[in-house]
């Protein structure tokens, strides 16, 4: 990998290599010497047939689909698991708004039912709590058994947990009921917690540099279809007493096992069995992925090198290595992108049901709303993946959650009044905010946490920031029904203005340090953190020459 004195003596620098070296810039780290444009694990390819290969992100998005089928079908095929943990959100999330489940599990408030705002903070606060311990597991659980068997676990947990919340309805009295409830939405949390890591994990391993945007902003378009299928059914059942949410709870059994099927049928991540040493495993794996149209053994080299790399600049893939120097930066960017979801309103967006009943709107037309808002942010998330591709993941990310903190800030300022035509125009703005996000924040902070980690540390760096996430969900979950619940804060839309300097707080840093990293191979990467630049210089970094470097100056 590294230039020889022959190497350097033909090929002389360029007056921007020049004046970079004099200006000192260039360190003493060993990747500086080292080729980057000509490597990448996960999409430099050279078909079978021979040839050159070509440049992964020079690839058109439609051509890279063709060359990677297989690579594309199990993302796609993931899918599935990441449609059932947007049912089981919508499930927990809605159900509480439901009028049957609010007669079995409520309490009597002002002449109707409700949920008590300590019982519906739990609600939304542990299930986050449970997803937290999930995430670390699966961090875990990955680097020993495997991306496969820790998809199967998820699966299997998650069985375990819709049995506890189905059969919570025979507990003698509301109070056993909704303890019994929460402890199966927390166990639920859990197995999402840990399919929700792997299936990250897995596509962020293995998608080629071309589609890996668009393939990690698929997340968030088909968690959303979970959800408008779980509040599709919470809708048609709002009306037919305890034998209705039953049949939504019992519906989670079969999205359990989807999990389980998939984990049965697709290969192992190559990068697992490269890291474990088991070349006979791993030829194997990247033959299902890559092979005929892709040459396997290229691509297992490369992820070697990948690996090789970066086993020379950190010793080791425990959990303290994610905070040590050379990756934290890394993985405070993953922890960051995990966060943009908080910052823009995704735990309030998700209950907004139960969050527009507090201002006036009744039950079937919040759940209604709700349905609304799901479509229209599923066909933003469609707009979204080009634009990722297009316009890239920072300045898309920012700008949208710019947007969505000024209509958080024209909700807020309606909530100082009440009436019910305001609670229908506050319905309207919350799918104008989930339509924004969707179009960029949302997708966008998949594709950043996805590409900023380390390839050898992705699994632990994943799960980190999953846990932060989820830590947040929870001190959001748990303080929100305390601002808006009619029998507590009972703010209703003014809760928008929280939101307002949450946005604020996450373009801040979003500018701050996140990078731009559309069309970087992970040896790209790789160098451009190890030259440590800034974020607003990702952009202009190019890689010329068989990899000597030169750094084009110039910001966002």
């Amino acid at each position: 990998m590294e230039h020889t004195n022959s190497d350097k003596s033909s090929v002389k620098p360029t007056a921007m290599e020049q004046e970079y070296i004099e200006l000192g810039s260039a360190s003493s780290n060993p990747l500086d010497s080292r080729k980057v444009g000509s490597t990448n694990p996960l999409a430099s390819t050279k078909p079978n047939g021979g040839g050159q290969a070509e440049e992964p992100h020079t690839l058109p998005f439609w051509q890279a689909v063709k060359r990677y089928p297989k690579v594309v079908g199990y993302c796609l095929a993931l899918t599935v698991a990441v449609i059932g943990w947007g049912y089981d959100l919508a499930i927990v999330g809605a159900v509480p708004g439901v009028d049957s489940f609010k007669d079995d599990y409520g309490v009597m408030h002002k002449g109707k039912m409700i949920i008590p705002g300590v019982w519906l903070g739990l609600f939304l606060g542990l299930p986050p709590a449970g997803s937290a311990l999930g995430s670390v597991t699966a961090g875990e659980l990955q680097d020993r058994i495997g991306r496969r068997f820790s998809l199967m676990v998820g699966s299997i947990v998650s069985g375990i947990a819709v049995s506890l919340i189905f059969f919570s309805h025979l507990a003698p009295d509301p109070s056993s009921k909704r303890t019994m409830f929460t402890v199966g939405i927390t166990i639920q949390g859990y197995s999402v917690g840990i399919i929700k890591v792997v299936c990250m994990t897995y596509v962020s391993e293995n998608a080629p540099t071309a589609i890996r945007g668009s393939a990690m902003g698929l997340f968030p378009t088909f968690n959303l279809l979970g959800q408008l299928i779980g509040v599709i059914v919470l809708f048609i059942v709002n009306d037919l007493g305890t034998t209705g949410y039953l049949g939504a709870f019992g519906s989670q059994w079969v999205l359990s096992l989807a999990p389980f099927i998939i984990s049965c049928v697709m290969p192992e991540s190559p990068a697992y069995y490269v890291r474990k040493d088991d070349d006979v495993r791993a030829q194997r794996s990247a033959k299902r992925l890559f092979a005929p149209r892709v040459d396997p053994q290229v691509m297992l080299k490369e992820i070697r090198e990948v690996i090789e790399e970066e086993m020379a600049l950190t010793a080791g893939i425990g959990w303290k290595m994610c905070f040590y120097p050379h990756n934290l930066r890394r993985t405070m960017i993953v922890i960051l992108a995990n966060l943009i979801p908080t910052f823009f309103g995704l735990d309030l967006l998700s209950n907004a049901s139960v969050f527009l009943q507090t201002m006036g709107v009744d039950s079937d037309v919040s759940l209604l709303m709700l349905i609304v808002g799901i479509v229209c942010g599923m066909l933003g998330n469609g707009a979204g993946m080009w634009m990722l591709t297009k316009v890239g993941r920072r300045p898309a990310t920012l700008w949208t959650t710019a947007i969505a903190g000024a209509l958080w800030g024209v909700l807020g300022i309606m909530g100082f009044w009440k009436s019910q035509v305001l609670g229908y125009v506050s319905a309207g703005i919350i799918i104008a905010i989930v339509v924004v996000v969707a179009v960029g924040a949302w997708p966008g902070s998949y594709a950043i946490a996805g590409e900023a980690s380390a390839l050898r540390m992705r699994s632990k760096t994943q799960a980190v920031g999953a846990v932060l996430a989820q830590i947040s969900s929870v001190i959001m979950g748990l303080i929100l029904p305390l601002i808006f619940s009619e029998d507590q804060g009972n703010l209703g839309g003014r809760t928008g203005l929280v939101y307002v300097g949450l946005c604020a707080v996450g373009i801040v840093l979003g500018w701050l340090y996140i990078p731009e990293m559309k069309d970087r191979s992970a040896l790209e990467i790789d160098h451009m953190f190890e030259l440590k630049l800034p974020a607003r210089q990702f952009r202009h970094w190019r890689a010329e020459g068989q990899g000597e470097v030169v750094v084009v100056a110039g910001r966002d």
